[in-house]
């Protein structure tokens, strides 16, 4: 009887120390499990501050840029050399940042620890950039208010803004001449540029009867925010309506790259068919397949065309033919074929980056970081690319440009046709966490460039005297 009780205690002892384990396993997976939520959650805040401070502080060099113009314009290269320096350490700096999150979103996966040390270091980068160039437009701020705080200075940017007014029809006329040519796609970044330059120059005689008023009430720093408010967007209207001009050059351009690539993809397809059989079996035939087909989609005579479309979807077949021939090639005969292409690929690098430079100008703080820095990253690659010495390692670096530019064009016109009811932010993608009261809601809609510069405007800075933006719509 003893034996058998002393077994059945030794069973619930057993069960007990059983059921212990069991819930302390338990605890200790809910903890895992509770850790690594936490993890998650601090790597999503952090990426999304450091998506946010790159367009803040992109925005804020730029405007800085344009601040160190209108200060050599008004007081000379010598007082404004502290702000050139600071700026160009600045861009340094913004650069690595822009780099750092180029490798957070390429194929290659990363360790949470890099991913936590790459955007803390991002955030870090951009507050050195911002702080940079803050502290030198700050120390001439005060020299510059002194000239804006006259009735001349309202009276001069009023005298702008109706010069560009007398642009507008221009421009209207030279963009109908040209949908006759080019087609909705190739057209979308000026179609609406007109409109908005008109919209901006409404802006910015609004901005100049608030500086009056607050000059004459005596608040010089508002007028002064006013002033430069309105000037800024007289610039930019006058910048749009130029892009309308510049447009049909720019296509001209792409038009006579998009020619001698259809002439080196042609020779390339003749070279590639004279391959054996063997050889040419499997990758070399489907990418001869996908040229072909690249070029046959090309508009006939007499048809509207997309020049800057057209060079991406030829380079990307070309680019998918010659990855596949070049592992059976001759290296002589590679080296000698390289150099023959590499004059049109940098052409096309510098077409498309200039492209996708356009939108981020003209639309400022609606394009979101992922645009900007595929749109750094193409930049860099087309700059190490003009510079190298090795053809292979230089038609390599263009095309990835070309490639980046194309990217960053389509992400900026995603991220503009994301912003209904702008200004606000980035959603849930960056947390809008730059938005701004006193802008009236529901007046700046998708793609509308009146909210791309006061986005511009209000994270760069530049209306911090300014208390109350919402006046400038009275």
């Amino acid at each position: 009887m003893e034996l058998i009780v002393g077994a059945g205690a030794a069973v619930v002892v057993a069960g007990t120390v059983l059921a212990g384990m069991v819930f302390g396993r338990g605890r200790r997976k809910q903890r895992r499990l509770a850790e690594a939520q936490a993890r998650a959650a601090e790597l999503e805040r952090l990426a999304t501050e450091a998506g946010s401070a790159l367009v803040r502080t992109d925005e804020r060099v730029r405007l800085a840029e344009d601040e160190l113009g209108f200060a050599v314009a008004q007081l000379g290269e010598r007082e404004a050399q502290d702000l050139a320096a600071a700026l160009q350490k600045a861009r340094a700096r913004l650069s690595e940042a822009f780099r750092l999150n180029q490798l957070l979103h390429d194929h290659v996966p990363d360790t949470d620890a890099q991913r936590l040390e790459w955007n803390s270091r991002i955030v870090e980068l951009c507050r050195s950039a911002d702080a940079a160039v803050t502290e030198q437009t700050a120390a001439l701020a005060e020299r510059r208010a002194a000239v804006r705080r006259t009735p001349s200075a309202i009276e001069q940017v009023r005298a702008e803004a109706e010069r560009v007014r007398g642009l507008v029809p221009e421009a209207r006329e030279t963009l109908a001449a040209l949908v006759d040519r080019y087609t909705d796609a190739a057209l979308q970044p000026v179609a609406a540029n007109p409109d908005q330059a008109e919209r901006l120059l409404q802006f910015a005689e609004r901005s100049a009867t608030v500086a009056g008023k607050k000059l004459a009430g005596d608040r010089g720093r508002d007028a002064d925010a006013a002033v430069q408010a309105a000037a800024e967007t007289v610039r930019r209207a006058e910048g749009l309506l130029e892009a309308v001009e510049q447009f049909e050059m720019e296509a001209l351009r792409a038009e006579s790259t998009l020619g001698a690539m259809i002439a080196e993809s042609r020779a390339e397809l003749a070279a590639a068919r004279a391959m054996p059989a063997t050889a040419r079996s499997g990758r070399i035939d489907a990418a001869v397949a996908g040229l072909e087909q690249a070029l046959a989609d090309l508009p006939g005579p007499g048809e509207r065309t997309d020049p800057i479309g057209s060079l991406t979807r030829v380079r990307q077949a070309n680019t998918a033919l010659d990855d596949a021939v070049a592992a059976v090639q001759e290296a002589g005969r590679r080296a000698e074929q390289v150099r023959a292409q590499l004059a049109t690929a940098l052409d096309d690098a510098h077409r498309q980056v200039s492209a996708a430079r356009q939108v981020v100008d003209d639309y400022r703080a609606p394009v979101g970081p992922d645009a900007r820095t595929r749109l750094a990253e193409a930049e860099r690659e087309l700059a190490e690319a003009s510079a190298e010495r090795d053809p292979e390692r230089a038609l390599g670096g263009a095309r990835r440009a070309a490639s980046l530019a194309a990217e960053a064009r389509a992400l900026a016109h995603r991220d503009l046709a994301r912003q209904q009811g702008y200004p606000g932010g980035y959603g849930g993608g960056y947390g809008g966490g730059y938005g701004w009261e006193g802008v009236p809601r529901g007046r700046s809609g998708s793609g509308d460039m009146l909210g791309g510069i006061l986005g511009g405007l209000v994270i760069g800075g530049m209306l911090d005297g300014l208390g109350d933006i919402g006046d400038l719509f009275d």
